[in-house]
Formats: structure tokens, C-alpha cells, sequence
């Protein structure tokens, strides 16, 4: 099919409300690689969009293409877009295939745009529309939570995408406890307040360890890092309330030695069932003393 890719006046042009950038962080700074590809090569991958009824300010309507709009209109030079007549729902998942090829897309704004996208009844369910975008229901949850999140936690952080996906949970959940938001809440507008913010995961402890302080003296689930005999970190326990989750670095493992582990509890599991256990038995131990945390780039083994 032939692409209709034209040069269009990027002031004529304006960004379909539920796109996924956040336009406030789009600047000269964010941008600059762009604007220096652009002076050196040109626009190398147009823009999408789809033509307007015929109106005193706009021509076209972007689809994907919010950065791309931004760096033509500071080099006042025209914007290349591809022309194309889609609805809504094709539109989305246009946008969805760009953004999962991309990787300045943050997921607090996947998550922010997933929100969006329900609220304005794109989709009927979550459910609908992880099915749709070919995405697992779960990562789904996790995008929505982290774009939840107040926005005195979100501001205490650099920018929005500086907050990691796996980060959501933990924090949404210190904030719905009325014991733990007052500190986390002081903690966030401390960082917010401060001229030269800590890196990402510096503020994501700082306010969780307002949270863990609060609860002090009460039943708590660590992490515990398990190390090898030369103490290197090999990987982690997470113990919560009902289910104790193994987080595996994802660097270390091969599509082959994960089967192997994936094996080992399968055996591991069906050996326990045999010999009859069952939920009355007691539960795993899940240590008390304090455990000294590390930083790693974790992953669950789903």
C-alpha cells in the first residue's frame, strides 16, 4: 500500500488529546537530539496523522509525532507527516506499535494514556484492552497504578518517567495506608522543594523508608537478598502477606537456564503435593531481623 507522506506547516498542526506525550516536558533540553538529527539529516520518520475538516487553525490532527511537531516548529522548518483517514480505535493501536518501538516513552505516560483511554470508554475493561494491545492484563494494572499515583508523589521525583513500573505498587500502596500517607506526603514535598532533586531511586527509598518508619513494631514483609558464597547478590525473596515472589536478575539468565529453574519448582511443587501438603501446614518462615537491602536490576520470574 503506498504511504501518503506530505510537508506540512507544523503550526497547522495540532496533537489528538489522547496521545501519550506529555506535552509539558516536551523542551529544548528534552529534545535536543532530536533538533540536532534534524539540522544534520533532516526529519529521518515522518509524523502520523489524519487530515481535519476544513477549520481557521488546523489542518492535520497528529497521532504519534509530539517531539517530532515540537523540534519543526523550533527549526520553523515544514513537518513530514503520513496522511492517513483511521478512526479512533485504529488510531490507538497505531500509537501503541509506535510506542512499544520506542524507548523515550516512559511508562508513567503509557500509563497515563491507558487511563485516559478508559475513561473516555476507548475500552469497556482493562481486560478489553490488554486483549486488544496484545499486552498482558497485568502489565496493564501495573501502567494504571503507576499513573495513579498523587501527584505530590509523582513531583517529589526529577520528571514522571524517571519513575520505574515496578516502583508503582509499593508506592500506591504506602499511600493508601492512612498510617503511612502524612510522612510519605512530608517526605514528597521535602524532594519536590529541594533545588537539586536525589536520583530516581534515592527519592522511590526516601519515601518509602517514611512509610517502613511508620509501621515500626508491627508485622512487616522485607525483601531478603540472597547472596553466594563470595556474597555476591544472586537474587531476591520478596515475602509478602500470601505469596512469597523469587525476583531473578534478568541479565543472568538464559532463555534455557530459566526453564531450568521454571523446572526445578515444578518438581519441587508436585513433590510437596504428593507427600499431601496442604494450606494448614505452617507457613514458610519469613525472617524478623533486619535484612540489608541492595539495589539490582531484578526482575520477576513470571
Amino acid at each position: 500500500m503506498t504511504r501518503n507522506i506530505i510537508a506540512v506547516d507544523p503550526f497547522r498542526c495540532r496533537i489528538w488529546e489522547d496521545h501519550c506525550r506529555m506535552e509539558e516536558h516536551i523542551s529544548e533540553e528534552s529534545c535536543k537530539a532530536e533538533i540536532e538529527s534534524f539540522i544534520r539529516q533532516g526529519q529521518l520518520i515522518p509524523a502520523l496523522g489524519r487530515p481535519l475538516p476544513p477549520n481557521p487553525a488546523h489542518d492535520v490532527e497528529l497521532i504519534f509525532g509530539a517531539r517530532r511537531l515540537f523540534v519543526a516548529r523550533t527549526l520553523k522548518v515544514p513537518l513530514l507527516v503520513e496522511l492517513r483517514e483511521i478512526s479512533d480505535q485504529e488510531a490507538i493501536l497505531a500509537l501503541e506499535i509506535e510506542n512499544q518501538h520506542r524507548e523515550d516513552i516512559s511508562p508513567y505516560e503509557r500509563g497515563r494514556c491507558y487511563d485516559r483511554w478508559l475513561k473516555r470508554h476507548h475500552f469497556a475493561s482493562q481486560d478489553e484492552l490488554a486483549q486488544a494491545l496484545g499486552i498482558s492484563p497485568a502489565h496493564v494494572s501495573r501502567l494504571l497504578t503507576l499513573a495513579r499515583l498523587p501527584t505530590v508523589v509523582v513531583g517529589a521525583f526529577r520528571q514522571p518517567a524517571d519513575i520505574c513500573e515496578t516502583w508503582a505498587q509499593k508506592l500506591y500502596e504506602a499511600w493508601q495506608d492512612p498510617g503511612q500517607r502524612t510522612n510519605m506526603a512530608r517526605r514528597a514535598r521535602t524532594l519536590a522543594g529541594k533545588s537539586a532533586k536525589p536520583e530516581a531511586p534515592h527519592v522511590y527509598e526516601t519515601l518509602l523508608g517514611g512509610a517502613r518508619r511508620a509501621t515500626s513494631g508491627t508485622a512487616q514483609f522485607r525483601d531478603e537478598v540472597v547472596t553466594g558464597n563470595n556474597g555476591t547478590a544472586l537474587f531476591r525473596v520478596s515475602y509478602r502477606r500470601d505469596t512469597i515472589a523469587l525476583m531473578l536478575p534478568a541479565k543472568a539468565l538464559t532463555s534455557r537456564s530459566l526453564r531450568q529453574v521454571k523446572t526445578l519448582l515444578i518438581g519441587f511443587f508436585q513433590d510437596e503435593i504428593a507427600q499431601g501438603l496442604d494450606s494448614k501446614q505452617k507457613p514458610a518462615h519469613r525472617p524478623h531481623e533486619p535484612i540489608q537491602h541492595q539495589h539490582d536490576d531484578s526482575h520477576h520470574a513470571d
